[in-house]
């Protein structure tokens, strides 16, 4: 490894464009381009690092579309659960994090100053909480016997 980064490091994705190599690696892709966050794993064995990056620093599109798919994740968890469930949830046990992380070569990252990097978190607001995702509408009881009923029936049909 060209450094010993290590858990917990503050690091930035340097600014070089992608090269045919980085498609066949997987590590490195334009959009990685300035991201920062925080080194989650090192691999030292495969060269290697898991970082979890700064959601103020990505793109307003992927910010966007990853604001959207943790609401979508939110309302499935939610209801997944019971209403007696959803009604002892503290707030804070209700907000749903879901990281973006990324996986990169070593060589394409460079440590940074931590309070820098939340200098940039402060500068743009974080897109999830503008984009908002209905929940899906639950079915009712009727609705599932009814839906049961209909596939017996055409089960029925079809063993005769």
């Amino acid at each position: 490894m060209d450094h010993s980064f290590k858990e917990g490091d503050s690091v930035q994705v340097v600014d070089r464009e992608a090269t045919a190599d980085d498609a066949k690696s997987g590590l490195f892709y334009n959009h990685y381009r300035n991201l920062t966050g925080v080194v989650q794993k090192p691999y030292e064995t495969t060269e290697e690092i898991a970082v979890i990056v700064d959601e103020p620093s990505l793109s307003d599109a992927i910010s966007t579309r990853h604001g959207e798919i943790r609401a979508a994740m939110k309302a499935k968890w939610l209801d997944g659960l019971s209403e007696e469930a959803r009604g002892r949830l503290t707030d804070a046990e209700k907000d749903f994090r879901l990281n973006y992380s990324i996986l990169i070569a070593p060589a394409d990252l460079r440590l940074i100053d931590p309070t820098a990097r939340m200098t940039s978190a402060v500068e743009k607001p974080i897109a999830a909480e503008t984009h908002a995702v209905e929940a899906p509408k639950r079915k009712t009881s009727a609705e599932i016997d009814a839906e049961e009923e209909a596939y017996r029936l055409s089960r029925q049909a079809s063993e005769e």
